[in-house]
């Protein structure tokens, strides 16, 4: 078997991202289409993620009892199946149907995803930064592709977004099985050298206080993010742009992830490093200064950019310091951060809804990121501080 970066398993990451992002831009933009106001399309996202955080906390630690592969199988044969509703929307109920239902599978997968590939990787001698960098780079790229294309697909061509659903679905189903029959639980892998050069040694005595702090971060930055990717569709087409473009300016935010993947997987110097980590954070600022600019389509891909930059740094420390583990409990750490994902998109339409619907506009959001802001800055200089006080006390 020859050396490799990559593997099975960040292809099936990269697959399903496209996919995840194909269906949720297209309940979205089917829900701006049909002229559904702010407060709806943001009730629709949460209940959406009620779905991804309720699985993602159960099936999670299940994959650890059980084994992630064999969730896996059931889950993607299962949603190819669920797929075919796409064909038949036609009203708000099935829409909201279908958001759960995408969301329940999208909280199982991801989760066994992340739990295999952070205890499988560790077995053979992979750096646990090398497994988190891959995998954020594998599925970042998929969202770019996903985001992009969602909105205009689902205007022109739908069947090309559920028919790759159903297609992809069945046949990950199949080479699932077959590898697990081959392998069992382990990866069929060989790393290339550079992946098992250890990055700084992790914090282990203190990594619970990691774990809350950035979890709690990514949470707060991520309302901004999810808002965006939810709400522009509709925002996009009031300033008179057609909504089949609107992926087009949104994907910004995919790309601000993938770039900031790529550069914080390239400079390390963050692990085990709070002020370091804090830094990186300056693109939060950046967003929100974007948002009360004159609006402009380079304005809204601007905002998208930051916003998701805004997201990827802290969600990089999140998925760092949780699926590091000594416990054996990666796949119940995978759910505890998808968890958070399932809240931030929840969470940030239904807010962000509000805001702008209150507003009448932007402003609406802007005050809102501002106060993000506020408490981002404020949990970030507190743990600064106590990491340094304990440090002195050692």
């Amino acid at each position: 078997m020859k050396s490799s970066y990559f593997h099975l398993y960040h292809l099936f990451s990269n697959n399903f991202s496209i996919l995840s992002y194909l269906l949720t831009s297209a309940v979205n933009s089917i829900a701006a289409k049909w002229g559904l106001p702010f407060s709806t399309i943001g009730l629709i996202n949460f209940a959406g993620a009620l779905s991804y955080i309720t699985t993602s906390l159960l099936f999670g630690r299940k994959g650890d009892r059980l084994g992630q592969k064999k969730l896996l199988i059931f889950a993607t044969m299962i949603f190819g199946a669920f797929n075919v509703l796409g064909f038949f929307w036609s009203n708000i109920t099935e829409l909201f149907i279908f958001a759960i239902g995408l969301n329940f599978f999208f909280g199982t997968f991801f989760p066994q995803i992340e739990g295999l590939l952070s205890k499988r990787e560790k077995q053979i001698g992979v750096d646990p930064a090398a497994t988190i960098n891959r995998f954020t780079l594998s599925w970042s790229a998929g969202n770019i592709i996903g985001m992009a294309l969602g909105p205009f697909l689902i205007v022109r061509y739908p069947y090309i977004t559920f028919g790759y659903g159903i297609i992809l679905s069945f046949v990950a189903s199949y080479i699932l099985r077959r590898d697990f029959k081959k392998h069992g639980e382990s990866i069929n892998f060989r790393p290339v050298n550079n992946l098992k050069i250890p990055s700084k040694p992790i914090d282990f005595p203190k990594i619970g206080l990691y774990r809350k702090v950035y979890r709690l971060t990514l949470l707060l930055s991520g309302l901004i993010y999810s808002a965006v990717l939810s709400l522009f569709p509709k925002v996009i087409s009031m300033n008179g742009l057609p909504i089949g473009l609107s992926g087009f300016l949104i994907v910004g935010a995919n790309i601000g992830v993938l770039m900031t993947f790529l550069i914080l997987g390239r400079f390390k110097i963050w692990v085990a490093n709070p002020k370091i980590s804090m830094i990186f954070m300056v693109v939060f600022p950046m967003t929100v200064f974007l948002i009360f600019m004159p609006i402009s389509p380079l304005i809204f891909f601007l905002i998208s950019l930051f916003a998701g930059m805004s997201y990827a740094v802290p969600y990089t420390y999140a998925i760092f310091y949780g699926l590091n583990s000594q416990d054996e409990d990666e796949g119940k750490q995978g759910g505890f951060h998808e968890a958070i994902i399932g809240m931030i998109f929840g969470v940030g339409p239904l807010l962000g809804s509000v805001a702008i619907q209150i507003a009448n506009g932007l402003t609406g959001l802007g005050i809102m990121a501002l106060g993000i802001l506020s408490a981002i800055a404020s949990v970030q200089i507190w743990f600064v501080r106590k990491i340094h006080e304990k440090q002195v006390i050692l």
